[in-house]
């Protein structure tokens, strides 16, 4: 993986998690603080250092001025020996006298200054009457004096330390702190990952677990409801499902009864007709229910492994006088798919039906099945009059019907593409309709292998 996919990877996760996002922000926020905090404490001690560094200045002076013109160097040595110095005497730029030997050796040409008697004199208000300077040497820290004649350079044997070790313990500080903020923050708000979770189930079907209550707090309160609203949404489908249950059951008895009577009535004209009107309504009450149960994640699929050949065998059996209307093109893939096998017989049953119904041409309806990068497609093909480009995302809409002049007008509900629809996306699959180049249009079922 290159580092733009981790960049990218990286980015996504912190957009999706709320944990994340309040870890980034304290990281932000804090080391914010430590650099904001380090720079005004820094500018304070600038400030101080600033007019201490002109004392200094000035008592450098007192101090070569004491070892007199020549300067006496049994003074010298004492002196600096005494503060822990190592010094060198210049006479008019070259070495009169210096207390270190080949062990701590270094010269003046070694010696680069960052500050000096000219500017802290002049910005403090300190008169100083030899030109001083600050720097270093080596790393030591150095002190240079020029008295015109002779020129002194003082070191001490000390490493200043790098500046960024005092950046050390604020850091370790911080991220101590950092991390035991967004622990106590994650864990206060961990309630919120329940939710989600619970959401996600309730997607997916899941209708009886529950979120667990941590606290008495607001979160608290809210998964309360949540888990109310859930017994709610149980408890309204139940109801549903029942009164649908009732209401069907008390329309198919007389429905039934009917249709004995018709059976039982002396020929007439008009017997095939009421025995169709029967069946039309018989029709919507069963289509009806199946599009209710289908409309919901919270009925489950009875999936298992079946051959593709043996769903295409067992819809067109229940296809009247298939074999001569419809014909299937090319080679029927000799693989398993894992599906509900009656609901995907029962969508490509609707397919092959409207196809029949009105498509209004006497070319034979053509059902190819192939193979597609992890997917097997069921497409059905007719030759009539095609579906308008605009009405095509209607189609699965429930109780939609065409009314147009050059589409026949048959009897129906508008809601086989509809159940057709919902069965293929139940098996995470895809409906798909297109006119086709020349004539006709082609309605194809994609479903995944695996």
């Amino acid at each position: 993986m290159g580092f733009k996919a981790i960049r990218i990877s990286v980015v996504s996760s912190v957009r999706k998690s709320l944990f994340l996002k309040l870890g980034l922000l304290f990281l932000i926020l804090t080391f914010a603080l430590i650099f904001a905090s380090y720079y005004v404490i820094e500018f304070s001690y600038t400030e101080q250092d600033s007019i201490l560094d002109a004392h200094e200045c000035f008592y450098y002076t007192k101090l070569v001025d004491s070892w007199g013109n020549p300067p006496d160097t049994t003074t010298i040595s004492s002196d600096l020996q005494n503060l822990k110095m190592w010094g060198v005497v210049y006479k008019e730029g070259k070495e009169y006298w210096r207390n270190s030997g080949d062990s701590l050796w270094f010269d003046v040409e070694d010696y680069g200054s960052y500050s000096d008697s000219d500017y802290l004199g002049s910005t403090q208000g300190v008169i100083i009457s030899h030109y001083v300077s600050f720097g270093d040497v080596g790393g030591y820290p150095a002190t240079f004096v020029d008295t015109d004649t002779y020129q002194y350079l003082f070191i001490i044997e000390y490493i200043i330390p790098n500046e960024l070790i005092n950046f050390v313990p604020s850091i370790v500080l911080a991220i101590v702190f950092m991390v035991g903020l967004f622990l106590f923050i994650r864990n206060y708000l961990f309630p919120i990952q329940l939710m989600k979770e619970r959401v996600l189930a309730l997607e997916k079907g899941d209708l009886n677990s529950q979120i667990k209550i941590i606290g008495e707090d607001e979160l608290a309160g809210l998964s309360k409801t949540i888990n109310k609203m859930v017994k709610d949404i149980k408890l309204l489908l139940e109801q549903k499902q029942r009164l649908l249950a009732d209401v069907s059951h008390e329309l198919r008895s007389p429905l039934a009864r009917m249709q004995l009577l018709i059976e039982l009535l002396p020929a007439h004209k008009n017997k095939d007709r009421l025995r169709e009107q029967v069946g039309f309504l018989e029709g919507m009450i069963s289509n009806l229910l199946i599009s209710d149960k289908l409309s919901t994640p919270y009925s489950s699929l009875e999936k298992k492994m079946v051959l593709v050949g043996d769903v295409v065998d067992k819809c067109m059996a229940m296809v009247a006088n298939s074999e001569i209307k419809t014909k299937i093109v090319g080679n029927i893939p000799k693989i398993k798919i894992n599906v509900d096998e009656f609901k995907l017989i029962l969508a490509l049953r609707n397919l092959i039906d409207n196809a029949l119904k009105y498509a209004g041409s006497d070319e034979l309806i053509e059902i190819a099945i192939n193979k597609k990068v992890g997917n097997v497609i069921f497409s059905v093909k007719d030759f009539g009059p095609g579906v308008p480009k605009e009405l095509i995302e209607k189609l699965t809409l429930p109780f939609y019907r065409i009314h147009k002049k050059n589409i026949p007008k048959k009897n129906g509900f508008g809601l086989g593409l509809t159940i057709c629809k919902k069965i293929i996306e139940a098996h995470g699959g895809e409906l798909l309709i297109k006119n086709n180049l020349k004539q006709g249009a082609t309605f194809s079922i994609k479903i995944p292998v695996k």
